[in-house]
């Protein structure tokens, strides 16, 4: 994955059975065709996915995600669908562009994720979309007495986006398990920068694992081609375990005006910014930016970016604390009225807007 770290991410802010396992293993089957490899291929790059991750309008990232769930929301025409990934592709983002192999680029949030760390290395993209794409199945996490078991010598492949080929699913060469090791697969398919969070599958076509790293230093020993994927039985505890943890959110990203305006853009996001010029996002006055809405949260569509947050429910706001203060605890139902500046291009002015947000 390839990422600008820059200072404004220190003061980025967020409001955001116990049985026997059953085991699914992996018989030995003979080598397909040509013709069958292709289908399967296609198959499953339909539901692997590029990532691209923005802070506010800037790239900083790429990697890669599978769809794996699928549900209705509310518009009987659209659906949420769920992108399973690495949290180091995404983390500190405020949005992704998924990007699919049908030629479709869908407004992703990052809705789920935790610390980061090792094993737990998992995070889960939404995206709402009239399209029908397919799925593709986590075993263990459709049905938790069931395990996937993956055995050293097994034929494994993945597919990803490695740097500067966004759009395209790569599939990588065909290579065996090495070792399992509690919660991880060390494999020999090739792992690229922005395959991370893309999916491992076993010969057959099952998903077994996200790939998470390329090993180049062994015991002090310089190797190639070697890579680390999460186990699929660890990426399905850890996909229940975010979903466990959503709680209500207005969905907003913020940054005080005085640290939006003061930022090096140039210098956080390179050539990207230049041209681009704080003072004309939002007016002389003190309070809270908001640097990005996430497309699945209550605020979409009502909030936007660049609006300057200066009251909530009649509570001034200079500062994050006093939002954080003014909203208190977010519950279903509850109403926020947020008064903003926002530029109006038909007057080249900015306006103070009521807007009321309902949490559902």
């Amino acid at each position: 994955m390839r990422k600008i770290y820059i200072i404004l991410l220190a003061i980025f802010l967020t409001f955001l059975v116990s049985c026997d396992a059953h085991y699914v293993e992996h018989p030995i089957i003979e080598e397909r065709t040509i013709e069958e490899t292709q289908k399967l291929i296609r198959k499953l790059q339909n539901s692997t996915v590029s990532l691209v991750g923005y802070i506010m309008e800037f790239e900083v990232s790429l990697g890669s995600g599978m769809i794996f769930k699928k549900e209705p929301t509310n518009n009987s025409h659209e659906y949420y669908y769920y992108v399973v990934t690495n949290q180091h592709v995404v983390e500190d983002m405020s949005h992704v562009d998924v990007v699919t192999s049908y030629g479709r680029v869908e407004l992703g949030d990052i809705y789920a994720f935790g610390d980061g760390v090792n094993s737990e290395d998992i995070a889960i993209v939404r995206f709402i979309s009239d399209f029908d794409y397919p799925v593709i199945p986590i075993i263990p996490y459709e049905d938790s007495s069931k395990q996937i078991q993956v055995t050293v010598g097994q034929t494994v492949f993945g597919i990803g986006t490695p740097l500067d080929t966004v759009y395209h699913n790569i599939v990588t060469d065909m290579g065996i398990i090495y070792e399992v090791s509690g919660q991880m697969i060390t494999h020999s398919s090739n792992i690229n920068p922005g395959n991370s969070g893309g999916p491992l599958f076993s010969y057959d076509g099952t998903f077994i694992g996200i790939n998470t790293q390329r090993l180049e230093i062994v015991n002090g020993h310089k190797i190639d081609s070697i890579g680390d994927a999460i186990h699929a039985n660890q990426v399905a505890r850890m996909i229940r375990t975010r979903l466990n943890a959503i709680k209500p959110k207005l969905g907003i990203h913020i940054l005080d005006s005085e640290a939006f305006l003061s930022t090096n853009y140039v210098k956080s996001f390179g050539e990207q910014a230049i041209g681009f010029d704080p003072n004309k996002k939002i007016p002389a006055i003190t309070g809270v930016v908001i640097m990005d809405v996430n497309s699945t949260r209550p605020s979409y569509g009502l909030l936007e970016r660049y609006d300057l947050i200066v009251s909530i429910n009649g509570v001034r706001i200079y500062k994050g604390e006093d939002l954080t203060k003014a909203v208190g605890e977010i519950k279903v139902g509850n109403t926020y009225s947020f008064e903003v500046y926002r530029y109006n291009d038909s007057i080249k002015n900015f306006e103070l807007l009521e807007i009321k947000v309902v949490i559902s």
